[in-house]
């Protein structure tokens, strides 16, 4: 199986886990999901207030009618795209029966990134995944801590039991591994 079918199968495993009332897996899917889809909504709508509304009624739909979701019909991602399609629609036909005005400024463009983008950052995101499996699980655990669970020095260093110096030098090493790695 490769890497981009077992992406889409743990997306799935943790929709259903969302239909069981699990807020982590909530909020993972959020993390995994939500840069693609605002990104899909800021090239929709042009606006990215408008956008962000649209990712955010998305989840909380996602949130509140995930057992309806049946991966045998199709991935979550693809469940959460089709819900963001009806809420750009709804908010677009919203938008045409309350014309206004252009504004200044309502024609630039958008700053956010693009969907092509998005599938860039994938690619690099699925790499760091592959070169972070490759560290030994002592350099690896506290990087992970700090730069995904917003650890500081100290407090990985307590609550892994290791000096602080210690945990200095293996993240030290650890992100120069994930340099060489990421070069190859």
């Amino acid at each position: 199986m490769d890497d981009g079918q077992q992406d889409l199968e743990h997306g799935n495993t943790l929709l259903m886990a969302c239909a069981d009332g699990d807020r982590n897996a909530f909020h993972r899917l959020y993390l995994r999901e939500a840069p693609r889809l605002l990104a899909l909504a800021r090239r929709f709508t042009g606006d990215g207030a408008a956008a962000e509304d649209a990712v955010q009624d998305t989840f909380v739909q996602a949130w509140r009618n995930a057992r309806r979701f049946h991966h045998e019909r199709g991935s979550a991602r693809a469940w959460l795209h089709g819900i963001l399609r009806l809420r750009l629609l709804s908010q677009h036909r919203g938008a045409r029966r309350h014309d206004h005005e252009a504004l200044p400024g309502d024609d630039w463009p958008d700053p956010g990134p693009s969907p092509e983008q998005c599938s860039l950052d994938e690619r690099r995101d699925r790499a760091l995944r592959v070169c972070l499996r490759g560290l030994r699980g002592e350099r690896r655990r506290p990087i992970l801590m700090a730069f995904y669970l917003g650890y500081t020095y100290e407090q990985i260093a307590e609550h892994l039991a290791v000096p602080l110096g210690t945990i200095k030098s293996r993240i030290r090493s650890g992100l120069k591994g994930l340099e060489e790695c990421l070069r190859l």
